[in-house]
């Protein structure tokens, strides 16, 4: 079953030998759950459990906020987001291919684009996490439109890597999400040529590395303007992996089932197949090749926003692995929150409350800013500090601790080379 499992077959391995019940609780709805009774092969004495007071605080938590209705859709919520979508969806398409012909009509063109891929991957997010309909099946297809048809974008990657980032979040070995040597390293645990277990590749501090990332606080909103194009790439690698590649074996040392390890893989393929097609015949109406490349580059690099929205929740803080530490401590040590006022939560998609929905990942975003009081309780009530920033001091967090970083990087070349030779 573990290579088949919805979350990947990292999220199971990293909780071996580990109590997984917080982070059961916080990703399986109660049907889940209930199909894993079968797989049952023994249970603990209560004289053999052990469980902290900040786990048993989490789920006094999460039963109250399910009893309290937090769980459930508002789908009108989720209506207006696609009215949204579809509107700036035209108004993309209308202003490149049907109106006036002008540089102002294709800055629209392309201001929409940025804007609906940026808004669409808010709502992927939210469904790669089962938290608007609630019903996998479902939430897959929608996002596969969203995602994959819309922004040319696999949700089946995002899902496989996602999920690993909520397990062990800013793990320098484990989390995918913190892994960008050579351009980024947010702890000096990377200069050691670390394994990524997600990968499968040693992540080589070598010399292209110690040019770059010494730069990397000067560089970085440079490098996120980018960042569209190799998610374009991590996509297709991914899914041509499945389809192309060998099932992994199970247990028993047989492959698993060759249909189940490649379900949805043909019908995303085919998604991301219709993207190039909507959007290359969208690239084929404008008037000359370099309006084409202006287009291209401008259209995508807007979104760069987005990725500054994903990182500064976690590339501000600690990036380390801490023995024994439980679920909800890993998302309040690892998670910062931005603040914004209300009517600017359209923007940040949900984002903004990283910590609530970290402890939370399945619940709808409309619910996350009446949950943040609880969880800031839950945090002070176990002594730990809940983190949150306003924007601006947001990318100033991240910004210092990629320049610590770096600081360390060049007093390591200068005084002692050795130390990162290969």
């Amino acid at each position: 079953f573990a290579p088949l499992h919805p979350g990947g077959i990292l999220a199971i391995k990293h909780m071996a030998a580990k109590d997984a019940t917080d982070v059961i609780i916080a990703f399986h709805p109660a049907e889940a759950l209930a199909r894993m009774k079968p797989f049952q092969v023994g249970y603990l004495l209560p004289s053999e459990i052990r469980t902290t007071q900040i786990s048993k605080d989490y789920r006094v938590l999460e039963k109250k906020l399910k009893d309290g209705g937090y769980f459930e859709t508002n789908y009108w919520f989720f209506i207006r987001e696609f009215i949204k979508f579809f509107a700036l969806w035209f108004g993309m398409i209308y202003f490149a291919a049907f109106g006036p012909k002008k540089w102002w009509s294709y800055v629209i063109s392309c201001s929409c684009s940025a804007v609906l891929w940026q808004q669409a991957a808010f709502v992927a997010h939210d469904l790669g996490h089962n938290g608007v309909t609630h019903n996998r099946r479902i939430d897959k297809l929608i996002a596969v439109f969203l995602a994959d048809f819309m922004g040319g974008l696999s949700i089946g990657w995002w899902k496989s890597n996602h999920n690993t980032h909520h397990i062990v979040t800013n793990d320098p070995e484990h989390d995918p999400d913190i892994q960008h040597v050579p351009f980024f390293a947010i702890s000096p645990m990377f200069f050691k040529n670390l394994y990524s277990t997600y990968y499968n590749i040693t992540m080589e501090f070598d010399n292209f590395a110690k040019l770059i990332i010494p730069q990397q606080h000067r560089i970085f909103y440079i490098v996120l303007a980018f960042g569209r194009f190799n998610l374009y790439a991590l996509s297709f690698g991914h899914l041509l992996k499945r389809q192309f590649g060998t099932p992994p074996k199970g247990q028993d040392g047989k492959p698993v089932s060759v249909k189940a390890f490649r379900e949805d893989v043909l019908l995303e393929l085919s998604a991301l197949g219709l993207f190039w097609c909507w959007y290359g015949w969208l690239l084929a109406q404008l008037p000359n090749k370099w309006v084409v490349l202006v287009y291209f580059l401008v259209s995508n690099m807007l979104t760069g926003l987005l990725h500054v929205q994903i990182t500064i929740s976690h590339f501000g803080m600690p990036a380390n692995t801490i023995v024994d530490e439980g679920f909800a401590e890993l998302a309040l040590n690892t998670s910062m929150d931005v603040e914004c006022p209300r009517w600017l939560d359209w923007l940040h998609g949900g984002l903004q409350f990283q910590v609530v929905h970290h402890l939370f990942p399945r619940m709808p975003r409309h619910h996350l800013r009446s949950v943040k009081p609880l969880v800031q309780k839950l945090a002070n009530d176990n002594g730990l500090k809940y983190h949150s920033h306003g924007f601006v001091k947001s990318n100033l967090v991240v910004l210092s601790t990629m320049q610590e970083v770096a600081e360390q990087i060049k007093f390591l070349v200068k005084a002692s080379p050795e130390l990162l030779a290969h």
